[in-house]
């Protein structure tokens, strides 16, 4: 803190009656003096911060996915900032990543409401913004009964027909399907409707 601001913040609290401030002042450089000899206080002027380049911090892997971010994104403003907390996310798999980039996709797209501003991608990136464009876990389950009862359809469908006709080539097809519900079934990420 410099000598100033010291002074100025122990007579700010003392708050001296008018009779008292010049006593106030002289207490407020003497303790500041006496602080400063004792290894306390800082006579040296404030420098200005010596800036990073957070962008060049980056490694190759991250600068890659950086890029995708900034690009997606689409509001173009401090973006040195943006890379540091960019940084600060640490090491993420390509699947975070990639979520990260859709999401910011997503928000570049979104209407904001008369007279909103949108919010710069380093505070975006800080509060984890991105995290409100995931899917929650009601709506995957959502997703995985749709895909799944759409199989179900389909199998029972032809299985009517086979029924019907007792054609074998619907054997084959009666066949992927029944695989696609296994499959979707046992695992949800990967419930889709075979082609």
């Amino acid at each position: 803190m410099s000598k100033k601001r010291f002074v100025q913040t122990v007579v700010a609290r003392s708050l001296p009656p008018p009779d008292k401030r010049q006593a106030c002042l002289d207490y407020a450089l003497d303790l500041y003096d006496w602080l400063t000899g004792k290894g306390y206080g800082d006579d040296k002027p404030s420098q200005p911060r010596d800036g990073k380049d957070w962008y060049t911090k980056l490694d190759e892997r991250q600068r890659r996915w950086f890029d995708g971010f900034w690009v997606m994104f689409d509001y173009k403003k401090d973006r040195d900032g943006a890379a540091m907390r960019w940084s600060q996310l640490g090491k993420l798999s390509d699947a975070e990543y990639q979520q990260i980039i859709d999401a910011a996709k997503s928000e570049a797209k979104r209407e904001l409401p008369q007279g909103q501003a949108r919010k710069m991608a380093q505070g975006w990136l800080h509060e984890k913004r991105y995290l409100d464009f995931t899917p929650t876990k009601t709506a995957a389950k959502s997703m995985q009964n749709h895909v799944l009862t759409r199989l179900l359809n389909d199998l029972n469908g032809v299985k009517r027909l086979y029924e019907t006709s007792k054609d074998e080539a619907l054997l084959p097809q009666i066949g992927k399907l029944e695989a696609a519900v296994k499959t979707a079934r046992d695992n949800p990420e990967t419930n889709r409707k075979p082609q």
